[in-house]
């Protein structure tokens, strides 16, 4: 796991600031993994955690959210020989109009996404995969940025499966001198401000 926080350091994945976030919340940190894709290294080694973590044998289907857990999840389905599908957030209006490429009906589905903040976008794809017939039963993202979209994918009956916290990659970057005190103490307190609502 610490070599893959490095090299999601030097990759520039993480980003310290201020950022509104898609889910409409304000954060003094962003984790860019749209980044990652460049980095093949950073990919192998996002599939070794994944697989320490995660039984793939539990889902027929792995189901990339778009647009970032489509690549995601289409390089863990081909290296791990699973069937991949994706799922747009918003239905198209040229084509088929579909919302979801792949097959899905009747298969168990696995939600693949990069990062997850409140679950909005897991909890969206979940409600488009069963209006098509799909089963999903379980979610992953590579970080989890423990503001309530764990709680969110539970409280479906889903599992809630993650790399990394952003506790453990940011407690991580502050004991190996590549973040300090004062950022660490701030990311802290306001990863905290979550933990208590």
């Amino acid at each position: 796991m610490q070599e893959l926080i490095h090299e999601l350091y030097r990759a520039g994945v993480v980003k310290i600031g201020s950022f509104v976030l898609s889910s409409g919340i304000t954060s003094p940190f962003y984790i860019d993994m749209r980044r990652i894709y460049s980095y093949p290294k950073i990919m192998r080694l996002i599939i070794d955690e994944v697989s320490k973590r995660v039984d793939l044998t539990q889902y027929d289907v792995l189901v990339g959210v778009a647009t970032s857990g489509v690549a995601l999840a289409a390089f863990i389905a081909a290296v791990t020989n699973k069937p991949m599908a994706y799922v747009r957030l918003e239905r198209k209006d040229h084509g088929m109009l579909s919302q979801v490429e792949g097959e899905v009906e009747g298969r168990t589905s696995l939600i693949v996404d990069d990062v997850a903040t409140t679950g909005d976008s897991i909890i969206k794809t979940y409600e488009i995969l069963k209006n098509v017939g799909a089963v999903p039963t379980g979610a992953l993202v590579v970080v989890d940025r423990e503001q309530g979209a764990e709680e969110r994918v539970r409280f479906l009956g889903m599992r809630y499966h993650y790399v990394m916290t952003a506790r453990q990659l940011f407690n991580t970057l502050k004991n190996d001198g590549l973040l300090n005190g004062a950022i660490y103490e701030e990311i802290m307190r306001y990863l905290e401000s979550y933990r208590r609502k």
